[in-house]
């Protein structure tokens, strides 16, 4: 696809919409939301692992084109979880994870502005690793997720 037809906002790929970070990271929110609320009530600290299995072996529909590509694509959820979210978010602080999330907002960016920029698999990642991190962030470090946990 030409950097014209993505300026337009043709398809990035058969069937799928046009990159959209906002889009994607209202999906992935609501989704999340939901699994954690059937999971633990919406109380305590996501499972982020139980979280990406549930994403990644299709307990439910695929919130963005980056996770239904992954899913077709037989992403290993233990894997995923192992590789991508742990070093991130395991044995980190809340300025620790809000750093890399930063990181991770750029690089997105980035992919968003130019889809081409990397390649398929490490946009897919990069992309569905920050939109759980980001919810993730909000539910254990946010005054929802905290009053919702029965802290703060």
């Amino acid at each position: 696809m030409g950097l014209l037809d993505r300026l337009r906002g043709e398809r990035t790929e058969k069937g799928d919409e046009p990159v959209s970070l906002a889009r994607d990271a209202a999906g992935m929110r609501a989704t999340l939301t939901g699994l954690h609320s059937e999971r633990a009530g919406g109380t305590g600290q996501p499972d982020l692992r139980a979280l990406s299995r549930d994403l990644l072996e299709g307990e439910v529909e695929a919130p963005t084109a980056d996770v239904r590509w992954l899913v077709s694509e037989n992403a290993d959820p233990a894997d995923f979880y192992d590789r991508e979210l742990a070093p991130n978010w395991e044995g980190l602080d809340e300025l620790g994870r809000a750093d890399k999330l930063d990181r991770f907002l750029d690089l997105a960016r980035m992919v968003e502005a130019s889809p081409d920029a990397l390649p398929r698999d490490m946009a897919a990642r990069v992309r569905t690793k920050l939109l759980i991190l980001a919810w993730a962030y909000d539910e254990a470090h946010g005054y929802l997720g905290q009053l919702a946990s029965g802290g703060g």
